[in-house]
């Protein structure tokens, strides 16, 4: 009988603990908790512990931090009939937890694929250019139209960006082979630009060159001449100082010649034998 008692308060504890830790519900910071009691709304939870009452209580969270959506990629049709890829990115977020419960079953979902339909409908009034070269226009207006039908369901689009643009192959490989095309010119150009660049400096270091090897020879004859100058300078310094000796010496020979025709006799020194002994080495 005791065992039984036993077993009946081990059951009623553990049902205690489990009925315990099922009244209790966490809300994190960044969610809310709608409330509903035998399936009727009774509240909103802020974030924080709260109690509930097991199977009498259902509480239904909504996460309010912005979220982001991929569209997948598309193929859709312009105005003039070309066949484009598009996908885009979506920023949304819920700012009223009971209008996204209460008023769609999944907001994200409808917003993927609302995203995709309006994004099919702009770009069928568009023709390819305008296509690929106003994207950003296209962001507004799908965020535009986006933002009109997610209001009731209290869901806000932030922002909308278009991630790919994919155009018809035929015309990619053409725009490649056009870049291709326009590469090959610019380096064309270049390269004519950078030739003629080195033939002018090839030119101006020839000329460069002639001026240096005129200036060199013009310095070099420059000196030949002043060299030659101061040659004759001296030699002529040297005749005038040989001349000089000699006048006197041919005067002393005069007046020896004139003095020996009188047969007259003299002493000579040595000084008047000297200049004899020149005269006939003459």
């Amino acid at each position: 009988m005791f065992w039984i008692w036993g077993v009946f308060w081990v059951v009623l504890f553990i049902f205690a603990v489990v009925f315990l830790i099922s009244s209790l519900v966490k809300v994190s910071p960044h969610e809310k908790a709608v409330k509903e009691r035998l399936s009727k709304f009774q509240k909103v939870l802020d974030s924080w512990w709260h109690l509930i009452i097991p199977l009498i209580d259902h509480i239904q969270k909504v996460d309010m931090r912005e979220r982001v959506i991929n569209t997948p990629p598309q193929e859709m049709i312009t105005k003039d009939n070309a066949v484009v890829t598009v996908d885009a990115v979506i920023f949304t977020q819920v700012y009223d937890s009971v209008k996204a419960v209460y008023e769609i079953q999944d907001a994200f979902l409808a917003i993927s694929n609302l995203s995709i339909t309006t994004l099919r409908a702009i770009i069928w009034t568009m023709t390819l250019d305008q296509v690929l070269w106003e994207r950003s226009e296209i962001n507004v207006k799908v965020q535009t139209e986006l933002s009109e039908e997610t209001a009731k369901w209290w869901v806000n689009i932030n922002k909308i960006e278009i991630q790919r643009i994919d155009p018809p192959r035929e015309l990619m490989d053409a725009m490649n082979q056009q870049k291709i095309a326009q590469q090959q010119k610019r380096a064309a150009i270049l390269e004519a630009e950078w030739a003629k660049e080195a033939a002018i400096r090839e030119a101006e270091w020839i000329k460069e060159k002639q001026i240096l090897e005129a200036t060199w020879e013009a310095e070099a004859i420059e000196r030949i001449a002043a060299a030659k100058a101061k040659a004759t300078e001296l030699e002529s310094q040297a005749a005038v100082e040989y001349f000089k000796d000699s006048a006197v010496t041919q005067e002393q020979l005069r007046v020896i010649e004139s003095a020996l025709k009188e047969n007259t006799k003299y002493i000579l020194d040595s000084e008047v034998l000297s200049l004899i002994k020149k005269v006939k080495l003459w």
